[in-house]
């Protein structure tokens, strides 16, 4: 039989007791309830552990002599599933007991006589539940140190902010449990729309928006711009637009002091590394407990590291003005797609596009407006293919995209895509509209059928990179046949194979 009595008074102590004396167990429930604690009642160890098993207790009263199952014995059961929920053994025999000698053997945290009374019993209730309290703080702080350990490796790879900012965002939410974080972000340079999030319950991952919050970067320390939000802040672009005066007094107050601040119903955490300001994490409830703090705090020092990071290699890998990868970056992503094309013996494409009559429109409306149209044709790439396709700016105004696992079909139709997707895209210029099209070359790589029992260890020294030439140059060839053409179309390459490695069967090429 179980028994939960009902409180009188909210607690967050959850008190089990273990007795086989029904009047004893009603009078004790009833007295601990009046010091506005949760009491569950059970009237033997087998049902006791079986609910320690279920339900969160801070506290074990157990009766050491009981019917079927001793006091003793069920400590024994209950360290094998349970170390933490803290002990109080009771007995009207404790002198048939030395209870320092029961201490030490079950690890448990005291021993009561029921025959010294309520107050005793009141007393070493107390000591128990400080000590859970305790050993629960030490654990919650153990966790989430190791939490943010393996927390740490996904943050620190190599991804795109966004994603980073996105990844952030979840790990907030599980380090600090039932107070839900948000994030909302800035970029380092053009400040994008937010991105609208949905957060995660980090103890038992059930989608909840019932709380606001962002996290913002800021930009030239003058305006903080949001990149990730939930809640109420969903399409604001500013910080300053989405808090009231006060609010934004408190965040800017926050980033020049450098500490976090709990303030209210939110908290605020400043993101620095060294003297470098990066933004600010905004959750819209408070961080009471002290672990939670310094545990926020250590993250967000991961964090910063992390997207400090993250923008140094967008500003060294990505275009500014097109928003694909520069020509180094594209050029290594390209060997590293052959590699793995070549282990698995599949297909690989890729497209050379080249902006048609980019002289024409500098000549009519001024260089700045052709950067304006080669940023155009960046955007109608980057929003045509997938995500696993890699664009690249080759050139002033040719550009490439490698498809990976992706035959003659994949590749007229991703080519067909990034046509369409031109249409009716145009510049402003003194007398008018200027049209953006291109012309696009097309080129296949196909799967070899080499045997690869005879291939050596080792490749040939650049055999990759010679296969990067040829891949480009027939690429390149073709997209010369398309603008020889008239241009706005695609031509298609030969078929390209691959080089014939010394000791390995090759296809022969038609």
């Amino acid at each position: 039989m179980v028994r939960k009595s009902k409180s009188e008074r909210v607690s967050n102590s959850v008190i089990l007791l273990t007795d086989d004396d029904a009047n004893y167990a009603q009078t004790t429930v009833k007295l601990l309830e009046r010091e506005g604690h949760k009491v569950l009642w059970a009237e033997n160890g087998i049902t006791a552990l079986k609910i320690l098993a279920e339900e969160h207790i801070d506290l074990l009263l157990l009766d050491f002599f009981m019917p079927g199952m001793t006091g003793e014995e069920v400590v024994t059961e209950l360290r094998k599933f349970n170390l933490y929920v803290q002990v109080i053994l009771q007995t009207g025999y404790a002198s048939e007991q030395p209870p320092r000698e029961l201490l030490r053997r079950l690890d448990i945290q005291g021993y009561h006589d029921k025959s010294e009374g309520p107050e005793k019993l009141l007393m070493w209730t107390d000591i128990g539940l400080k000590s859970a309290y305790t050993v629960q703080l030490l654990n919650k702080s153990r966790e989430g140190l190791r939490y943010i350990l393996n927390a740490t490796p996904d943050l620190h790879r190599i991804q795109p902010l966004d994603d980073l900012l996105r990844g952030i965002m979840l790990q907030v939410t599980g380090l600090l449990g039932s107070i839900h974080s948000f994030l909302a972000v800035m970029p380092p340079v053009v400040v994008q729309p937010p991105i609208k999030m949905m957060a995660e319950d980090g103890a038992n991952g059930r989608a909840n928006d019932g709380t606001d919050g962002f996290l913002a970067i800021v930009d030239d320390e003058t305006e903080l711009a949001i990149r990730v939000s939930t809640g109420r802040f969903i399409g604001c672009k500013t910080a300053a637009e989405c808090l009231d005066a006060e609010e934004h007094d408190l965040v800017c107050t926050t980033l020049n002091q450098r500490d976090i601040k709990i303030a209210g119903s939110c908290t605020i955490v400043p993101l620095y590394v060294g003297q470098t300001m990066l933004g600010v994490l905004y959750l819209d409830r408070p961080a009471l407990l002290k672990d939670d703090i310094e545990l926020l705090q250590i993250f967000a020092n991961q964090s910063a590291v992390a997207i400090q990071n993250s923008r140094l290699y967008e500003m060294a890998a990505i275009d500014i003005q097109t928003g694909v990868y520069v020509r180094r970056f594209f050029e290594q992503s390209i060997v590293r797609e052959l590699r793995s094309a070549f282990r698995a013996r599949k297909p690989i494409s890729l497209l050379m596009i080249d902006m048609d009559g980019l002289k024409a429109i500098n000549d009519a409306a001024g260089h700045l407006t052709g950067d304006r149209a080669i940023a155009v044709m960046g955007k109608a790439i980057r929003r045509t293919i997938r995500d696993t396709d890699i664009a690249g700016r080759y050139g002033g105004d040719e550009f490439s995209v490698l498809l990976g696992q992706t035959g003659i079909e994949g590749a007229e139709r991703a080519a067909q895509r990034i046509l369409e997707s031109l249409k009716g895209e145009a510049v402003t210029g003194p007398n008018g509209d200027l049209m953006v099209k291109g012309s696009i070359g097309v080129v296949v790589l196909q799967e070899h059928d080499f045997d690869l029992q005879n291939i050596p260890r080792s490749m040939p020294p650049g055999y990759f990179y010679d296969m990067l030439h040829l891949l480009i140059g027939q690429a390149d060839e073709a997209l010369y046949r398309a603008k020889k053409a008239g241009g706005n179309q695609l031509n298609n390459a030969p078929d390209l194979y691959w080089i014939p490695i010394p000791s390995a069967s090759a296809r022969s090429q038609p």
